[in-house]
């Protein structure tokens, strides 16, 4: 039998820094029957040149796209729909693949042919490349009822390609949220399980730009999972809601050297500036205003204060968003 041909979704836009790294990882793999499908949406920062570059050096790389920024759904689901293998996954363009990633997940799905999905551990690395830690989502052990509340099908996802197709790929309509989407409808006609050996690294990005695309993530997964509950025929006897926390962080920035020129509690004005800045709260939250709008206003206000303050020089503002979702019985729904 002839090795199976893995298509790999990587969608290309402004990770000029990072970019050559995830592709090095796909050239390092052990498992050579594969093809990248470098979706470019409309970067400003080189990164299409580099994602031409790779595609003029190797075949296995094929540059799609027709320069305009369409979003990370409706890039997936195109670049998907160009898939000629026997397999289908996604690697984000700023984050890594272990050298026997595909090897190891190509091997366990066809040990197991009844499996739609299968997915395994991950990772988190710093920007320089450096191991943080273990993820987290996958501690939660998967079951379709429990993906409705936790996605943990999260790095490394690889798919069936005919069942990817026979769902229908991925829905642009749920934007950032899309990969969720797809692993709760797949959830509902397919069997999936957890590959215990991680396979993925996770990139830590700080931020300290808006972060409207987070905070359209925590809307669209809901959304998702309240689709995923009318189709499974629960939504009249349980209601699902969302849980949501944040939390305004000063990360410090490196200086020329490498090292940390902020420093962290000992830095009174940067504390005073947490203390005097505080994050959305949903007990003091106005119930008439969308509760996105309230966590963005504030975290305009926080990045404002450093600003004023001149600590920007130290720091990098990030915005944390937790989000959880919680399913309980309608009152005399049975």
């Amino acid at each position: 039998m002839p090795p199976a041909l893995v298509s790999i979704a990587i969608p290309v836009f402004d990770t000029v820094r990072f970019l050559p790294a995830t592709l090095d990882s796909l050239l390092a793999q052990d498992h050579a029957e594969w093809e990248a499908l470098l979706w470019e949406d409309g970067s400003t920062d080189g990164s299409a040149e580099i994602a031409a570059a790779y595609a003029a050096r190797d075949p296995r790389f094929r540059l799609l796209g027709d320069g305009r920024n369409h979003g990370i759904g409706v890039g997936l689901a195109r670049a998907l729909r160009e898939a000629r293998g026997e397999y289908v996954g996604v690697v984000d363009g700023d984050d890594l693949l272990a050298p026997d990633a595909l090897s190891t997940m190509v091997a366990f799905m066809q040990a197991r042919p009844q499996l739609g999905m299968a997915y395994s551990q991950y990772v988190e690395i710093d920007e320089a490349g450096r191991v943080l830690g273990p993820g987290t989502r996958f501690r939660t052990p998967y079951s379709p009822e429990r993906l409705l509340l936790d996605f943990m099908t999260y790095h490394f996802r690889l798919v069936r390609a005919d069942a990817y197709r026979a769902l229908g790929g991925f829905d642009p309509a749920l934007d950032v949220s899309t990969d969720y989407d797809f692993c709760l409808r797949l959830s509902e006609r397919y069997p999936v399980e957890h590959l215990p050996r991680a396979l993925y690294a996770y990139r830590i990005r700080a931020s300290s730009v808006s972060q409207g695309s987070r905070l359209r993530q925590v809307r669209t997964a809901f959304e998702a999972a309240q689709r995923a509950l009318h189709r499974r025929g629960m939504d009249a006897t349980h209601a699902l809601s969302l849980g949501v926390r944040a939390r305004h962080v000063l990360r410090p920035r490196p200086d020329a050297a490498g090292g940390p020129t902020g420093v962290g509690a000992n830095d009174m004005e940067a504390a005073q500036c947490l203390r005097l800045s505080p994050p959305f709260d949903p007990a003091n939250a106005s119930p008439a205003r969308d509760w996105a709008e309230q966590i963005d206003e504030r975290y305009r206000v926080f990045v404002d204060a450093v600003r004023r303050r001149g600590l920007d020089a130290r720091y990098d503002c990030a915005l944390e968003i937790d989000s959880w979702h919680i399913l309980q019985p309608r009152a005399g729904g049975g």
